[in-house]
């Protein structure tokens, strides 16, 4: 995995107010395991991300986690925003406004079952922006303004993000 990714699982324990020794013990692994894992120097586990994801209360990390894969590579995952949920949301209506921008452009292209060759270049950026979409979507919906503090149970709404 990368740094990045690490640097996520980092601020994702912060997030959720976990001391690396209360982490640790709740995803059933050493102080030092953990150590390594945040600062990038050791690749974590499928099974720890896994964890992490349902300790911190965080999906985001699932996702991110499964789009550095080859497999999730080879499903050309969206890319989402990491943001707060008001980014998100512009984000999204951003998003919405271009796809029916192109949706006239697509339906041209698509009305004789065909895209031929001079219809390529429009057809693929049509197919960029409704991506676009689906990621705005995806990040809509991993968005969780209600942490769990994994130490007490307890709700809480949360809408503090990582940048």
């Amino acid at each position: 995995m990368n740094k990045e990714f690490a640097k996520m699982c980092y601020f994702a324990r912060l997030e959720t107010g976990l001391s690396v020794k209360n982490a640790s013990n709740l995803l059933n692994i050493c102080e030092r395991q953990l150590n390594y894992y945040e600062a990038g120097q050791k690749n974590i586990p499928d099974d720890i991300v896994a964890k992490m994801t349902k300790v911190y209360v965080n999906p985001e990390l699932g996702y991110e986690y499964l789009k550095q894969t080859k497999t999730g590579q080879e499903l050309a995952l969206p890319t989402i925003n990491m943001k707060g949920i008001s980014s998100r949301t512009l984000q999204l209506r951003v998003c919405i406004k271009n796809v029916i921008d192109v949706l006239n452009k697509l339906d041209i292209i698509a009305c004789d079952d065909v895209i031929d060759q001079k219809e390529l270049c429009t057809f693929m950026d049509c197919m960029k922006q409704i991506q676009l979409l689906s990621g705005a979507c995806v990040g809509i919906r991993l968005f969780s303004p209600i942490k769990k503090s994994a130490l007490t149970g307890t709700a809480r709404i949360s809408l503090i993000t990582s940048s």
